[in-house]
């Protein structure tokens, strides 16, 4: 309270909105004025506030700050939401607005948990001059596709702090598209699959053969996979959604680096293979049928290309993992597996073979020239002919 000297204004400034300045005119009292003030004309009943008291001339008699103490039954929950406008790039938006009378909020942050997993936090940041905070959630590697329990946490520029229980939340996820990335590095290849929340399994095909991906976190699948030295690669990624199966990514690379020609000595090479020989125990124009055609003494019930190795030596012959001319390379990725007759050698990373079933062709054909047999195709085993 001030003496009166004159018509006095007293000017007021709240916090929450430091661009506007509240007056309120003294009455002419005496001894001394007195005023009241209807807090809801501020954005803050808890402040803080800045007043000055000032003369008609614009003298400022009394000047200073003021904090009232916030009313501990009121209630200052703000107002939430999730928002899945962004959903398209993977990214679920939180926003939040603090309640009219809320007093002014320091600190905001959310927290989420599901599924019993460990909660994780979010920092609210400051979205505009109107006092609303925000937050985005990164849906390309994280959440499951289960209902998001959350909380927020506020701490008042006053000191207090207080905890919000929020209603769950069920990410949208038909909205939620997967992301494919696919690059090549050198004779590598990385695959990814994010947003992958609706996916129950993935696997990528290079060349027919079937490698899964690995399930890094319950929205993210990778894949790492050397290439065949081939001429191609075709590429084909598959994902499964409640038994149903699509095509997320389909290509096929062209000009995959390959040996260059390599000289080969006579006792290395087998250049014809001309007999061709019954093979009616395997179906026509796969590999297991084209290596019976050209090789005499396999025999006529050794299964999948992936098995012939099992087979050979339960029956006696010989295996081991050095390439030789007249021997038959078998590659087992624990499906179908493959196997092709070596032709030529010039080293363990470069053979040559004829084979049937190559990339969906049913010809018996060299048609790969060099190339390296431990690249990309499971585990290898050589079966030897049979010692004279």
């Amino acid at each position: 309270m001030v003496k009166q000297e004159g018509p006095l204004t007293l000017h007021i400034q709240a916090s929450q909105d430091p661009k506007s300045w509240h007056y309120y005119p003294l009455p002419e009292t005496k001894p001394t004025p007195r005023l009241s003030l209807n807090l809801k004309d501020f954005p803050s009943q808890a402040g803080p506030y800045t007043y000055q008291l000032r003369t008609s001339q614009g003298q400022i008699l009394q000047s200073g700050s003021l904090a009232l103490p916030a009313n501990p039954n009121q209630d200052f929950k703000p107002r939430t939401q999730f928002s899945p406008a962004q959903l398209d790039q993977g990214l679920l938006l939180f926003q939040l607005k603090p309640a009219p009378a809320s007093p002014a909020i320091k600190q905001a942050r959310l927290q989420i948990r599901q599924d019993h997993q460990e909660p994780k936090t979010y920092p609210l940041s400051l979205e505009n001059t109107a006092g609303g905070f925000q937050t985005t959630i990164d849906l390309n590697q994280e959440l499951a596709g289960s209902p998001i329990q959350s909380q927020i946490e506020i701490s008042f520029d006053q000191g207090q702090s207080q905890v919000y229980p929020l209603a769950d939340y069920q990410i949208p996820l038909d909205k939620l598209k997967p992301q494919v990335q696919v690059q090549q590095e050198d004779q590598t290849l990385h695959v990814a699959i994010s947003r992958a929340q609706t996916l129950e399994q993935a696997q990528l095909l290079l060349n027919h053969q079937a490698y899964p991906l690995q399930q890094i976190s319950p929205a993210l699948y990778q894949l790492s996979l050397d290439l065949p030295t081939t001429e191609t690669a075709d590429i084909q990624l598959q994902a499964f959604q409640q038994g149903h199966e699509q095509i997320l990514y389909h290509k096929t690379l062209q000009a995959v680096p390959v040996f260059e020609q390599m000289p080969t000595s006579p006792e290395d090479t087998a250049d014809n293979f001309p007999a061709l020989y019954p093979a009616p125990t395997y179906p026509s124009g796969q590999c297991t049928w084209g290596v019976k055609r050209l090789v005499p003494w396999v025999g006529d019930w050794w299964g999948n290309g992936g098995q012939w190795a099992q087979s050979a030596q339960a029956l006696g012959f010989d295996t081991g993992s050095e390439p030789r001319v007249g021997a038959i390379a078998c590659w087992d990725d624990g499906s179908y597996g493959h196997v092709a007759l070596v032709t030529h050698v010039d080293s363990s990373r470069a053979i040559q073979v004829k084979e049937a079933n190559y990339m969906g062709q049913g010809d018996i054909r060299n048609y790969r020239g060099w190339f390296d047999p431990s690249r990309g195709w499971g585990q290898l085993t050589y079966i030897y002919p049979p010692r004279s």
